[in-house]
């Protein structure tokens, strides 16, 4: 697909590609719900992440569309499916796992180039910030934040993962490739 940009990854792109990967690797044991605001997608005739096209090219087709891009996607490599909504406040990416638990990710867009603002910071904060507001959180839910694999978001991860409240609480901190490999999750899928 050629129409994303190159410098830098939409968030419903963040969602997807993690969604991708723990279908792809193993880990969700059941359907993944990845929520999505629709101005993410299109706002008025501008459409800002060709959401469905990008389905497509990856293998996801939709059954049964609710709005313009939610309902469930099969892609027929898997027993599990893509379930996309726009409910705010549980995560953007939630899915049970097969090692136990369920994952709740807050995703963040992102440069794929180091930045000369520095928007790297500001944008994996809010991220955590979002994380700490999500409505319902239980004991066995692991809780992670997502963004771009790029250099700056890649040196910020690895130093972040270990500062005293996100070991405490557990917090993962993820980075998400274009090759839809996710680093930051320490999980072992069941086989």
């Amino acid at each position: 697909m050629n129409t994303l940009p190159e410098d830098r990854m939409p968030e419903a792109e963040v969602s997807l590609r993690l969604a991708f990967f723990l279908i792809e690797k193993g880990f969700a044991s059941g359907n993944v719900r990845v929520s999505i605001d629709g101005a993410q997608v299109q706002s008025a005739d501008t459409v800002h992440f060709p959401l469905v096209e990008f389905l497509g090219s990856n293998g996801w087709a939709n059954e049964g569309l609710l709005r313009s891009f939610q309902g469930k996607y099969r892609n027929s490599q898997f027993s599990q499916e893509i379930e996309i909504d726009s409910i705010p406040g549980n995560g953007d990416v939630v899915s049970q796992l097969l090692t136990g638990g369920k994952l709740r990710v807050e995703c963040k867009k992102g440069p794929l180039v180091r930045s000369v603002s520095s928007q790297e910071y500001s944008l994996l904060r809010e991220a955590l910030g979002q994380l700490l507001t999500i409505k319902e959180v239980n004991e066995t839910d692991i809780l992670a934040v997502a963004v771009p694999s790029s250099p700056k978001f890649e040196e910020l991860a690895a130093r972040w993962r270990s500062a005293p409240l996100i070991e405490r609480f557990r917090v993962r901190i993820l980075t998400v490739s274009r090759n839809n490999d996710v680093t930051g999750l320490h999980l072992n899928p069941s086989t």
